[in-house]
């Protein structure tokens, strides 16, 4: 009896140390799923950009201003007028002391910031490169006019030719603070990366570089200033309207893949599935309609455009309430920013 009883009691807690397991790993996946919307930009309207700390945190930061300029999500304020606010940065814009002064200066609902650290290394060295050398001697060929002319005979030689590989990366850590609750609401990384040989058996290929074509290290860094400012503004935007813009979550598992991986915020590889998915079927409304959504969050005129196109495609494939909203939504978006 006493062995039957026991037995119970360990199946009971089996069960219930299971059922303890499932809602845990259920809940964390609920979770997981709504990331994106754990960080509400609702309540910011407008974002004030501080200075980026680091070499080349001027030009980032410059990069960052222009970028939100182009974007509907959020109205940039520059403040880099105010002397008062110039030694406050990534390392003291959430400090309690500096917070005040933010608040009594700035008439925002939140700031961003950023520390900019960078790599930069040229590697150099020579190439074996085979090039024409003239000899000196001439013979005659007919040209494209079928006259005759003298034509210098070159040879073919090995020469020692010098190139530079310069490799450069430019990380950029932000933050995101919303002055209402005083807190910061958004942390994240970036880097871009530059990797280009110049002269060697480069320097005589048809499409190569030589090597008086190297750039100046300020161009590269402004190149990837640039690159890191959009990635940085999109992901940011797409954070706020990550609640306000519905996914079609219909279709097939290929799309409802890319569907999860955009919820999560990996949005290139959820636009590469949906671009595969046209591929293979040309008429998937739900695809054309998520590569829409993709687009219409970078917030710029040409990304806009872009996902207007595919919504009027998805229209053309699919009758859902869903796309005729997309398109009114797009269209009124456009012309605001042909008006502003």
């Amino acid at each position: 009896m006493h062995d039957k009883e026991t037995t119970t009691r360990l199946w009971v807690a089996v069960l219930f140390l299971a059922m303890l397991t499932w809602l845990g790993c259920a809940t964390r996946g609920r979770v997981y799923d709504i990331k994106p919307a754990e960080v509400c930009f609702g309540s910011i309207r407008t974002l004030a950009v501080l200075k980026f700390d680091g070499p080349w945190g001027e030009t980032v930061c410059s990069h960052v201003y222009n970028r939100l300029a182009e974007v509907q999500h959020f109205r940039s304020i520059d403040i880099r007028h105010i002397h008062a606010l110039d030694n406050v940065g990534y390392g003291q814009v959430d400090d309690p002391r500096f917070l005040p002064a933010l608040v009594a200066e700035l008439k925002t609902d939140g700031v961003i910031t950023g520390r900019v650290t960078a790599s930069i290394q040229d590697a150099r060295g020579t190439d074996q490169v085979q090039v024409k050398e003239a000899t000196g001697h001439y013979k005659k060929e007919k040209n494209l006019f079928g006259q005759w002319v003298d034509v210098e005979i070159k040879r073919t030689v090995v020469r020692p030719v010098p190139y530079i590989v310069r490799k450069a990366s430019l990380t950029t850590e932000y933050k995101v603070l919303d002055l209402k609750i005083k807190r910061v609401i958004a942390t994240g990384m970036l880097t871009e990366s530059y990797d280009g040989k110049f002269g060697g058996d480069k320097e005589y290929a048809p499409y190569g570089h030589k090597l008086s074509d190297l750039p100046a290290l300020d161009s590269i860094a402004d190149e990837l200033s640039a690159s890191i400012a959009t990635k940085l503004v999109a992901k940011i935007s797409r954070m706020k309207l990550a609640g306000v813009i519905k996914f079609d979550e219909g279709g097939n598992t290929m799309v409802k893949r890319g569907v999860k991986l955009a919820k999560r915020g990996a949005w290139e590889e959820a636009r590469v599935i949906w671009q595969q998915v046209i591929h293979h079927e040309p008429n998937n409304a739900a695809a054309y309609y998520n590569l829409g959504v993709a687009h219409e969050t970078l917030g710029d005129i040409n990304n806009l455009k872009i996902a207007r196109q595919m919504y009027n495609r998805a229209a053309t494939y699919g009758d859902k309430k869903l796309y005729t909203e997309a398109m009114a939504r797009i269209n009124s978006v456009i012309r605001q920013s042909y008006n502003d």
